[in-house]
Order: structure tokens, then C-alpha cells, then sequence
């Protein structure tokens, strides 16, 4: 624990991949919630017919566009229609939309933000994420950080591609934090003209622009604004002595993990600290990096470090991101008693 809690402390360039269990531990839904919830709203018994008792909201999207795709014209597929698959599929998408729009606590992530911009100090500060959610803005306003998400303007911004690209601060000084959604976000937009922009009001006319967890999402990640963010990503890994530490996040998107493999390939002063809420997920970052001597993972009363794994001591699961803030807070504020004894003397 006194080594992890020495890497937590020092200053150095550390970065955010943050995936659901974080905007899960602030109190918005997961995937099975999620999954719960559309299973509610889908009440065409022609369509629920076609679905297992596993699956979930990916594997359900995925058949609505399985089924989108076989049926043309007039053709029906178990009496269902075209439109009758366009409307589920709206309905889903809608779902997600508005349960992940809902209002929770996110003290815990005003205090990570600020944890984020106190180690990194005289370095960049990066979060990349893959929640569709505000929370990240919200924190970050709270404490009025500022922060860049690619997006200019004051009505309606709009997205700049080469601004994602600059690391040499010519769009955004480089003391902001700058908030990636590899994933996209709930506010936002594309217009039939294809123009990508901001917009904080619901309008019908403008189309989400978010990648839905489905068989598609790959394809939909090679799009703007969401391949800047990846080659963003990707680039942000290979250069200069680095500590990405993953929060939340499940090991199940390949592209990302891709992305973190290549950095550990081609970056030997890369490391990536991952901390798993369950062992499903400990086992699971093992499997898709443990590999790499400088990958490591913790969980509850396990750690997987220098491809060993070994017990782990700590009184709560580390793996959890309400904990796992609370042991920032600590550190954080025994830094600023330290910085004031000094002062004193």
C-alpha cells in the first residue's frame, strides 16, 4: 500500500482513462441498469421474441441493426417491419439518453479533478473518457478549472479538429485540463449538414451524437470528432515519461485497449495503473495487458504487479471509485499540511 500511495503522491504527468463504474459509483446507471430499463420501454412482443435472457443493451442494439440491415422494402423478418426496427431502435437510443441524463452527486469527481490538476502541476493534464455523461464539465466548473474539449465558441461551439491535435498550445494554454469523450457526449451534436457542435438544449432537428454500445461502434469510432480523440489518445501514451491511471473502466472496448497496448509496446517510461472494482474485471485487465512489466492492476485484497500477482492489504477495495478518491482527499491534504508547516517555519 505505502508504494501505491507514494505513486499517488508525487508530483510527475499522469493522465485519466475513466470508463461506466465511475459515473456508476456517482450514481447513474450501468450496463445492467441500462439493460433493465430498455427491456422496459421495448414492448413490441415480435422483437422481445428474438431476445435471450443474456443479453444485455449491446447485444439488444446489436440485433435491432442485425435486423435493419435484412429487412428491405416491404420484406418482414418474424412480422416485423422496417419502421417497426427504427422505432425500437429510437426508443433504445432515446433510453440510454435520458437515464444517463438524470441528476447525482459528483463531489467525488470535483475532488479527483482537483487531485488531477495539484499532481500534475507544470504538466499537461489529460482525462480520457468514456462516458457519455456531464459530470466530468460539471466537476470541473465547480472548482472552476478550466478545461477544452476540442469544441470553440460562445452559442453554439463547434468542433476544430487540429485543436485536439496541438500539444504545443497554440488553441488552448496548456495549464487547462483538457476533458477527451472518446465516446461522445450527451450534448453533443451533428445537423444535417454535418456540422459538429455543442448544443445544451434538446432540439429533435439535430442528430446525438454518441457512439451506442452495439456491433457498430468501431465503425463509428474511425468518425470526427471521435477519431481525433483516439489519435489523441494514442499519441498522448508514446511520448515522454507518462502514469495512465484507469478508473472504471472494463476492459471491453478493443480500439481502446489497442490504443494502451501500443503505447506500452513503443513507450518504456509508460506506466498504467488500472483499479478494478471486481475481480471479473481484475482478472479480465490481466488477460488483455498483463503482459507488460510496466501494466498493473488492484483490486479488494489483490494486486497484479511486475506480472505477479500477489495479496493486497487495504482496509476498503481500492477498486472502487468513491474509496479510491477518498484515499486522494487524504493525500492531497496531507501535502497542503506539509506546504503550510513549511510556510510556518
Amino acid at each position: 500500500m505505502e508504494n501505491l500511495l507514494e505513486i499517488l503522491a508525487t508530483p510527475k504527468q499522469v493522465g485519466l482513462l475513466m470508463g461506466a463504474g465511475v459515473s456508476k459509483a456517482c450514481g447513474l446507471p450501468n450496463v445492467d441498469d441500462l439493460t433493465k430499463d430498455v427491456r422496459e420501454v421495448i414492448t413490441n412482443i415480435n422483437f422481445t421474441e428474438l431476445l435471450n435472457k443474456e443479453d444485455n443493451v449491446e447485444t439488444i442494439l446489436n440485433k435491432a441493426q442485425q435486423l435493419k440491415s435484412l429487412i428491405q422494402n416491404d420484406k418482414k423478418v418474424n412480422k416485423l417491419s422496417l419502421k417497426n426496427i427504427k422505432t425500437i431502435e429510437t426508443d433504445i437510443k432515446k433510453t440510454i439518453f435520458e437515464k444517463l441524463s438524470i441528476e447525482v452527486n459528483f463531489n467525488k469527481l470535483c475532488s479527483l479533478v482537483i487531485w488531477l490538476n495539484f499532481i500534475n502541476r507544470e504538466y499537461e493534464k489529460e482525462i480520457f473518457t468514456l462516458n457519455y455523461d456531464l459530470l466530468l464539465e460539471r466537476a470541473l466548473e465547480e472548482v472552476s478549472l478550466p478545461y477544452f474539449t476540442g469544441f470553440i465558441g460562445n452559442v453554439k461551439p463547434f468542433f476544430i479538429s487540429d485543436s485536439v491535435d496541438d500539444f504545443a498550445g497554440l488553441y488552448i494554454k496548456k495549464s487547462w485540463t483538457k476533458l477527451w469523450k472518446l465516446h461522445g457526449s450527451l450534448n453533443f451534436k451533428k445537423s444535417t449538414e454535418k456540422k459538429i457542435f455543442i448544443e445544451n438544449n434538446t432540439n429533435n432537428e439535430y442528430e446525438n451524437l454518441l457512439i451506442y454500445p452495439s456491433m457498430d461502434k468501431y465503425i463509428s469510432s474511425r468518425k470526427a470528432p471521435f477519431i481525433s480523440y483516439l489519435d489523441r489518445f494514442r499519441k498522448y501514451l508514446l511520448e515522454n515519461e507518462k502514469v495512465l491511471i484507469i478508473l472504471g473502466y472494463s476492459f471491453g472496448d478493443d480500439h481502446v485497449n489497442d490504443i494502451i497496448i501500443n503505447g506500452l509496446n513503443n513507450n518504456t517510461r509508460l506506466s498504467v495503473f488500472a483499479f478494478a472494482y471486481s475481480e471479473k474485471t481484475f482478472n479480465k485487465g490481466i488477460e488483455v495487458l498483463g503482459i507488460y512489466p510496466n501494466f498493473s492492476i488492484y483490486t479488494e485484497k489483490k494486486k497484479y504487479i511486475n506480472k505477479a500477482e500477489s495479496e493486497f492489504k487495504c482496509e476498503k477495495n481500492v477498486g472502487d471509485f468513491n474509496n479510491f478518491v477518498t484515499i486522494l482527499d487524504s493525500l492531497v491534504n496531507q501535502k497542503k499540511s506539509e506546504v503550510n508547516n513549511d510556510i510556518k517555519k
